[in-house]
C-alpha cells in the first residue's frame, strides 16, 4: 500500500487518464478552428447586413417624414396668408359704409334717389380680369 501511494505522489509517475492539449490530431483542431471562424465571420456579416438594411429603411422614413414637414409648413403659410385676410375681411364687413359700397358694387343696390345704368364690359376689362 506504502509502494502504490509513493507512485502516485512521486514526480516520475506515468499519467494515464489526463487529457493533454495535443490528444487531437493537428489536422482536427485546425478544422475546428476554422469552423469557429466562420461561424464568427458570418455572424458579423449578418450583423452588418441587418444594421445596414435597418438604417437603411430608418433614412427612408426620416427622408419622408422630412418632405411631408416641407410639405405642411408651405400649406400653413397660405394657411396662415389665408386667414389674414379673412380676418382683414371681417373687420371691413363689420363696418357700415363697406357694406353699403360693396353691396352696391355687386349687387346693384342704389342710394334713394340713385339710378342704375348696366354699362356692358368691354373685352378688354374681362381679359385683364383674367
Amino acid at each position: 500500500m506504502k509502494a502504490e501511494a509513493r507512485n502516485l505522489y512521486s514526480p516520475h509517475r506515468e499519467v494515464v487518464n489526463k487529457p493533454s492539449r495535443n490528444q487531437f490530431p493537428q489536422s482536427q483542431k485546425r478544422k475546428s478552428i476554422r469552423y469557429h471562424r466562420l461561424i464568427l465571420a458570418v455572424l458579423y456579416v449578418s450583423l452588418f447586413v441587418v444594421a445596414g438594411v435597418y438604417l437603411f429603411s430608418q433614412n427612408q422614413i426620416v427622408s419622408a417624414k422630412q418632405s411631408e414637414l416641407h410639405n405642411l409648413q408651405k400649406q400653413q403659410t397660405k394657411l396662415t396668408k389665408a386667414e389674414s385676410g379673412l380676418t382683414r375681411q371681417i373687420k371691413l364687413l363689420n363696418d357700415p359704409d363697406f357694406i353699403a359700397n360693396y353691396a352696391r358694387d355687386e349687387y346693384m343696390f342704389s342710394k334713394k334717389g340713385e339710378t342704375i345704368i348696366i354699362v356692358p364690359k368691354s373685352k378688354e376689362d374681362l381679359q385683364s380680369k383674367n
